[in-house]
């Protein structure tokens, strides 16, 4: 039986149990009152009578998830899926570092769910959230926890950087202007220049860019395989992209090509160094360059060029409207964007699919009064 007593003014309550392997062990806990302490001793107590695990409740809740993770989960879900959970497990180790599980409670947990809205979109905050509850679940039942901390809590409003287009996005003159500006400079000197020509001819995101590999370009067909990012935020890995759909190969134009396969030929003949396989590698760099040095560039550009200042992101927003006033599919479009559902982009493209509706008017009605 656990034993209560009073040490000062706090009571002090140890638990007697043994493991799986018949060792003695205590687990020690000092509460203000009588009546939390006899709590604590009596949930313990039929935790023990349970067969729960009394020792994993002294288990830092990053400890705990890493164990089920490797035990449940890594040996039976494919790679990528992996890499998402060991995404969560980067962000647990970042949040809650050595605090205890059995410590953590509801409103803990929320903060971390409102500080990842800050930073990630919701279908990633939702990933997150689902591994932790199923993790605090099955904590739960092995008796490491007494309370689900995850319950009743919610995804909130989170950063979504499609939706907010704003003015971010350039005409089809000044996104002619740029292609014009920046295609001569686009090479193993300038590889700025070359990540924002790809993104503005391809609509892929900065990390889906700063991801990508040789083995990613087809030169045959023209293509560029997009099925993962690079986290530009934390070590540098690589990371799953946003979502299962993000996923895709896209075609691009014949140029573009010819300059990533010159630049893979001047990095060869400069003896760059990069394990990773990264295209967009300079002469005198290992790494990428950053979404800071990349946008510094751009409005270097926008300036000498005289034109509307936008960011990187603004690109996949010039090339998605490009092709919706080209009178591309929507459907085409989305796919092409990654998005998961064609709702989005008729949610995010609203202003240019509103735009064209006024424009075609006209031509409806012709077709209606010929009909």
């Amino acid at each position: 039986m656990a034993s209560i007593r009073k040490r000062g003014s706090s009571w002090l309550v140890r638990v007697a149990f043994t493991d799986i392997h018949g060792k003695t062990h205590q687990k020690n806990a000092t509460f203000r009152t009588k009546k939390e302490a006899e709590y604590f001793a009596n949930s313990n107590e039929v935790t023990k009578a349970r067969g729960g695990d009394l020792l994993g409740s002294t288990k830092s809740f990053v400890d705990y998830f890493t164990d089920w993770y490797e035990t449940y989960k890594k040996p039976t879900v494919a790679a990528s899926t992996r890499k998402n959970y060991e995404f969560t497990l980067d962000k647990l180790q970042r949040n809650f570092d050595c605090i205890r599980m059995s410590d953590i409670n509801r409103s803990a947990y929320q903060h971390f769910l409102n500080k990842l809205a800050d930073e990630y979109a919701y279908e990633t905050v939702a990933k997150i959230a689902g591994h932790c509850r199923s993790c605090a679940t099955d904590a739960l039942e092995d008796g490491v926890i007494t309370k689900n901390f995850t319950t009743r809590t919610k995804i909130p409003h989170c950063t979504d950087y499609e939706a907010e287009v704003g003015n971010n996005y350039l005409s089809y003159a000044d996104m002619v202007a740029l292609s014009e500006y920046t295609r001569p400079k686009a090479s193993i000197n300038n590889i700025s220049a070359a990540m924002v020509l790809t993104s503005l001819v391809s609509g892929a995101r900065y990390s889906e860019v700063a991801g990508l590999t040789w083995s990613d370009i087809d030169y045959k067909n023209k293509t560029i395989r997009i099925d993962k990012t690079l986290d530009y935020k934390g070590d540098m890995g690589f990371l799953p992209t946003k979502t299962r759909s993000s996923n895709r190969v896209i075609t691009v134009p014949d140029y573009l090509i010819k300059i990533l396969g010159t630049l893979h030929q001047d990095q060869v003949s400069a003896g760059v160094k990069n394990n990773m396989h990264l295209i967009f590698v300079g002469k005198n760099s290992s790494s990428v360059p950053s979404n800071n040095s990349v946008n510094k560039f751009l409005r270097t550009a926008h300036d000498r060029l005289g034109i509307k200042h936008i960011t990187f992101h603004g690109l996949r927003h010039t090339h998605a409207s490009y092709l919706l006033y080209k009178n591309v599919s929507i459907y085409v479009i989305s796919k092409r964007l990654g998005h998961s559902d064609v709702g989005i982009t008729q949610r995010v493209y609203t202003h240019v699919i509103d735009e064209l509706q006024h424009e075609q008017s006209d031509l409806i009605n012709e077709a209606l009064e010929n009909f």
